[in-house]
């Protein structure tokens, strides 16, 4: 306990902001993983009630028995589930990409450099004032804008910014479903052990 005191004696004051600027980024980084944890969650959750919706009245009504058919009609309908919910978002993102090689390679020769020329030229310039600690550079204060994001109607950087704008709105929706595809295979396995497993007291009950 005195060793922690000494220690926080001996920081300097710019020490100390360093200390208290890395406590926050920590702290930010916990909340930023705890929602992307419970956004997960909420999918998962929802993508299971898809599962149990698409197979109850099957199971309801005795049509499927097996554990191995279960499967098979499960893991069925939830990839005809997927195409139907992925197929429009995934072909915009591939369509955008595909525009947007094409024009360049017809009227650019192939030459990429305007993009990155054109991003460079309407991202702000951020000057983050930093501050050695220990084996670290830790940002000790909030980030100086030396330039603001500008942007001056040319043709590059609207073909630039409409450009990503396209792409990453339905590449993000795509993504999204791939994440419930994988919720619904985990839902499917969980229903699989549960309601085909093998329990005793099922029989007691049934012979109850």
């Amino acid at each position: 306990m005195m060793s922690n005191l000494f220690l926080l004696v001996k920081l300097t004051e710019s020490d100390k902001k360093t200390l208290i600027a890395l406590i926050v980024i920590i702290l930010f980084v916990v909340m930023i993983v705890g929602y992307i944890q419970k956004l997960v969650g909420y999918i998962m959750k929802n993508q299971g009630l898809v599962v149990d919706n698409l197979m109850y009245d099957l199971l309801r009504t005795g049509v499927i028995q097996k554990k191995r058919v279960f499967v098979k009609e499960a893991r069925r309908k939830s990839g005809v589930y997927f195409l139907k919910k992925s197929w429009i978002p995934f072909m915009l993102s591939l369509i955008c990409v595909g525009s947007f090689v094409l024009y360049v390679y017809l009227d650019r020769e192939g030459d990429f450099s305007f993009f990155t020329d054109s991003w460079g030229l309407m991202m702000p310039n951020i000057n983050w004032n930093v501050n050695d600690f220990f084996f670290m550079r830790i940002p000790t204060d909030f980030p100086e804008f030396e330039t603001p994001f500008a942007f001056d109607g040319s043709l590059d950087e609207y073909i630039s910014l409409i450009s990503v704008i396209v792409f990453t709105i339905p590449f993000i929706v795509y993504l999204v479903d791939c994440q419930a595809f994988i919720s619904r295979s985990l839902r499917i396995r969980q229903l699989c052990n549960t309601y085909f497993a093998k329990d005793v007291n099922k029989l007691s009950d049934d012979h109850a």
